[in-house]
């Protein structure tokens, strides 16, 4: 008995398995953009509008430590998410904007998934 593969792209090198991982997730919960961010605010891994992941990566650390803060231009008036997670005992922050109902399972799924491709160095 064969068992199917669930990944449909895969790579050895983690910036590769990185990037198809935020491309799929950002694909399946249907968002404007998708970023891994670090905690300086410079983008690991994004999908997306270019401009709008730089503006997500750049604040996505400060909306992981202070609520209510104001967006930047690119991000007035859309619906942004970061999850928190941590690798090698940094911080580091998935950072959404828009999505369906199904967002918050996914961006979950996709913080396990990071998790594991930054583990496996």
């Amino acid at each position: 008995m064969r068992i199917a593969e669930r990944r449909n792209r895969r790579s050895e090198k983690q910036d590769v398995a990185l990037k198809f991982q935020i491309d799929h997730v950002r694909g399946q919960a249907r968002l404007e953009a998708l970023v891994l961010a670090d905690a300086h605010g410079l983008p690991l891994a994004e999908s997306g509008d270019g401009a709008v992941c730089a503006e997500l990566a750049a604040i996505a650390p400060l909306m992981g430590r202070v609520l209510g803060m104001p967006m930047p231009p690119l991000l007035r008036g859309a619906d942004v998410s970061v999850r928190t997670l941590r690798a090698f005992g940094q911080p580091l922050y998935l950072a959404s904007i828009g999505g369906t109902v199904a967002r918050d399972a996914l961006l979950a799924t996709s913080v396990r998934g990071v998790e594991r491709i930054l583990a496996s160095n």
